[in-house]
């Protein structure tokens, strides 16, 4: 959640008041999934972007990757794309896991060009305690912004 409201603080620092940001969760309550579609669609939002940290059975897989649903528009793969740039220059000694094509509910059922961030693997030990260190958190969002901002100005 760290990661979403550095974003949204990102986001409003670059960009001000020429876009608007609606955030799903204010804080650390579950929503369910059927919600966040719902409330996203209700909003008519311009892009859909899930923020995540990636969890698996073996301690020492690492690295980031960002989602996309299997039939996404042109516009979802530049969103992911442009995010995906990001994440990889400034992260470049990151296992960098790619695009890849998900059929998560949340990018299949959302009607805008949506994506889901794995920013890291809470389930590494070393890759845990990079996404707890505030500074990485804020360079994780800056290069979130800077994709998105980007995806906007193409």
């Amino acid at each position: 959640m760290s990661i979403a409201f550095l974003l949204r603080c990102e986001l409003w620092r670059r960009a001000g008041n020429k876009i608007e940001i609606e955030m799903i969760r204010e804080r650390d309550v579950y929503i369910p999934l059927i919600e966040r579609v719902l409330m996203t669609n209700n909003w008519g939002a311009n892009v859909f972007i899930s923020i995540h940290a990636d969890a698996f059975h073996k301690q020492t897989v690492t690295g980031f990757s960002v989602h996309v649903h299997p039939a996404c528009s042109s516009d979802g793969l530049a969103l992911a794309g442009e995010i995906h740039r990001k994440l990889k220059s400034r992260f470049a000694d990151h296992v960098n896991r790619g695009i890849k094509r998900s059929d998560f509910f949340v990018l299949r059922k959302t009607q805008m060009p949506a994506v889901l961030v794995e920013c890291e693997f809470i389930s590494n030990t070393q890759t845990r305690r990079f996404l707890k260190e505030p500074e990485n958190q804020i360079d994780i969002a800056r290069a979130l912004a800077r994709g998105t901002l980007e995806y906007f100005e193409r």
